[in-house]
């Protein structure tokens, strides 16, 4: 858990989005630090392992008392700003540039050490008391949370996800920190910069998983975590046995494996070229996938000599055999450059574009850059920031970064301060490699059945201003025995509403709902915000803060959530809350139909319809007979009521059922006279005088 300190890089900005190209071919990078083994860190990294390897709060306490003793080593707010430090404020140092981390001033090396442990661990206590589990120190009237001075504290001492943590506090203006986007953009910006050193963080020949939400898992019988999924134990010794039977995915996977060292494969670049080089050769031209990956070794000298021209062969390879688009981005790399003789723009305008036509992010921020400089093709800043947006949303590791100095900068567009320190924040996260504590996080709660150490690592994650890490410790906290707290509903809704707020979730308006219709937290004064039109007259504060939140989500004009609008159309069909009314309920179960985006999101609206109706049947069939409405408000069947007056399948029903129950009485008379007539029989055999 312990994250090594980064060396800061200075990237001067011209006007453009580069001063040049970021080929998405570029060699990997490897910045992990050399530093030596320190006792002092290493015993910080066993206290903050030992907190999340823990089973409860119980068990984790000496190991947070370790913690508090490495925090207790961190100067006072006063005396950091009394130093006059600016990692943590955003301010520039002389000639423009951002000031060196303050633990790069300190020549000692045990005093460094104790430094970044002190830092590291004010921010997992500021992130643990943020969330409530484990107590914050009382402080003065009118003085700012313990947890939030720690992480005031920890930011200017250098910590990078201190200060992306601090930073986004001012760009939202929440947790006891005054909005200011002005000082969070430069923050956003100083540490994006740093993190821009590190280039790609991985040689990806798949997709990164994606940010997995626990509150899918209940919601979906089908829900599989993915990055457990490609963790599985076994599956390294699976691929080795089917790639010795020949097998080219499996070739093509440990190949992928030997590159970047996944799996406990070791990391070795001439296994990894000899794997895709049999993938490649099979019968039938072998997997496009791999010879564009040969092409990539080939042209960056990775386990083989750097050879441009078969480079190029991989790549048109790849592309005759399945049009791969990074291929294409290639050979548009090479021509780019010059690697095959001279500088050829327009070659290598034609390769991005068509790279861009499959959607490759490597071709479109390439694109981008070409546009943005006027390389072979007429000068287009707008147009380029266009496509870099595309790139972005694309997945492309640095357009984030690229998109933030424009916006910051009023390059091509005017300045935007809130879009510009949203790109920054997109970028820290996939550069600071948030991923990997969330993956760490579901392997906890999934694998070792352990919900107090992924709620550890997520509040890591959560105060960093992660979505998903943030409803997922709700999550922990309302459906585990993570926290056993009499709090912890409380504690989950307050999460709730700064998700609300700070991402307009739905998932959250939902959630909170659940909790105050069912009382298990209290509304407050945010909570009465949204008003619905439907409201029952006596609805009490929880019932209309519930509905408040439901409506919200489900009529959402860019967005309406599917989830909200069924439970909208349950809390019509009962009246809990809200006025009776059958056709309204309807209606919304409908609109859930058409918001939802596949079957998954539809399946629960249309089972509510078919349910829903048939329960009004059932329950005005059994009122007629005077068995009561079956759990219904009995509003429904009063005359004039929107069920009443459309509904004539009860009657049928009605009729049905009394000449089921006709039938069932003359059976019952029959059986009844069968009966009397055999043990009339009977008597008489027994008073029968034998001969």
């Amino acid at each position: 858990m312990r994250r090594r300190p980064l060396p800061t890089f200075v990237i001067l900005c011209v006007l453009s989005f580069a001063s040049c190209v970021a080929h998405g071919n570029d060699v990997v990078v490897d910045d992990s630090s050399s530093a030596d083994t320190s006792e002092i860190l290493d015993a910080h990294e066993r206290a903050l392992e030992d907190v999340a390897l823990a089973r409860a709060r119980r068990d984790a306490q000496e190991a947070l008392s370790r913690v508090q003793d490495f925090a207790s080593l961190a100067p006072s707010l006063e005396g950091l700003r009394a130093r006059g430090l600016g990692a943590g404020d955003g301010s520039m140092g002389p000639k423009g540039r951002y000031p060196r981390a303050p633990d790069e001033e300190i020549e000692d090396e045990d005093e460094r050490d104790r430094w970044i442990a002190a830092r590291e661990a004010l921010y997992a206590l500021s992130a643990l008391r943020r969330i409530g589990v484990i107590e914050d120190e009382d402080v003065a009237e009118g003085e700012k949370p313990w947890h939030v001075s720690a992480l005031e504290r920890s930011a200017l001492m250098g910590d990078e996800w201190a200060r992306t943590a601090f930073a986004y506090r001012l760009w939202k203006g929440f947790d006891g920190v005054e909005k200011d986007e002005e000082r969070a953009v430069k923050i956003m910006k100083e540490v994006a910069m740093t993190g821009l050193g590190r280039g790609p963080s991985t040689y990806e020949l798949k997709v990164p998983t994606t940010a997995e939400w626990l509150r899918d898992r209940e919601r979906d019988a089908g829900w599989i975590s993915e990055s457990i999924a490609n963790r599985a134990r076994d599956q390294v010794a699976m691929e080795v046995d089917a790639a010795a039977r020949g097998d080219n995915h499996a070739h093509a996977q440990l190949g992928y494996r030997a590159l970047v060292g996944d799996q406990g494969v070791e990391r070795n670049e001439r296994a990894a070229y000899e794997h895709f080089l049999e993938a490649a050769n099979r019968r039938g031209g072998g997997l496009p996938e791999t010879h564009y990956n040969l092409g990539f070794m080939h042209m960056n000298g990775m386990g083989t000599e750097k050879n441009y021209t078969a480079a190029r062969e991989q790549f048109l390879k790849a592309i005759a055999l399945g049009r791969v688009a990074s291929a294409y981005n290639g050979l548009g790399v090479l021509a780019y450059n010059g690697y095959m003789g001279e500088q050829n723009y327009t070659e290598a305008l034609y390769y991005f574009e068509e790279a861009a036509k499959l959607e490759d992010p490597d071709g479109h921020f390439n694109l981008a850059q070409m546009y943005s400089m006027g390389h072979g093709v007429e000068m287009n800043a707008t147009y380029g920031l266009e496509i870099m947006e595309r790139a972005s949303e694309l997945g492309h590791w640095r357009a984030p970064y690229e998109l933030g100095m424009a916006y910051d900068l009023a390059l091509a567009v005017d300045r935007n301060v809130t879009k510009a320190t949203s790109y920054f924040h997109v970028f820290i996260e996939e550069r600071f490699d948030w991923a990997k504590e969330r993956n760490d996080a579901i392997e906890a709660m999934i694998i070792h059945k352990n919900p107090w150490g992924a709620l550890v690592r997520y509040a890591l994650i959560s105060a960093l201003g992660s979505e998903s890490a943030s409803n997922n410790v709700v999550w922990l906290l309302h459906k585990t025995d993570a926290y056993m707290g009499d709090d912890r509903y409380e504690l989950a809704a307050r999460l709730l509403r700064e998700i609300i707020y700070c991402h307009n979730s739905p998932e959250a308006q939902v959630d909170l709902a659940y909790l105050l219709s069912s009382r298990r937290a209290k509304p407050d004064h945010s909570d009465m915000i949204d008003r619905y039109d439907h409201i029952h007259p006596n609805a009490s504060e929880y019932d209309i803060a519930a509905i408040g939140h439901y409506s919200a989500a489900a009529f959402d004009e860019e967005h309406p959530y599917p989830e909200a609008l069924v439970n909208l159309g349950w809390k019509h069909l009962l009246g809990l809350g809200v006025s009776v009314n059958a056709t309204r309920s309807f209606e919304l179960f409908a609109k859930g139909v058409v918001a939802s985006h596949d079957h998954h999101e539809a399946a629960p609206c249309v089972a509510a319809t078919i349910i829903s109706k048939a329960w009004l049947i059932a329950a005005a069939t059994s009122k007629r007979m005077n068995f009561g409405t079956l759990g219904l408000p009995a509003a429904h069947f009063r005359p004039g009521s929107s069920y009443v007056n459309q509904s004539s399948g009860s009657s049928a029903a009605l009729r049905v059922i009394r000449l089921i129950e006709l039938s069932e009485r003359y059976i019952l008379i029959g059986l009844t006279l069968a009966l009397a007539s055999v043990l009339a029989y009977r008597v008489t055999l027994t008073y029968r005088v034998p001969l």
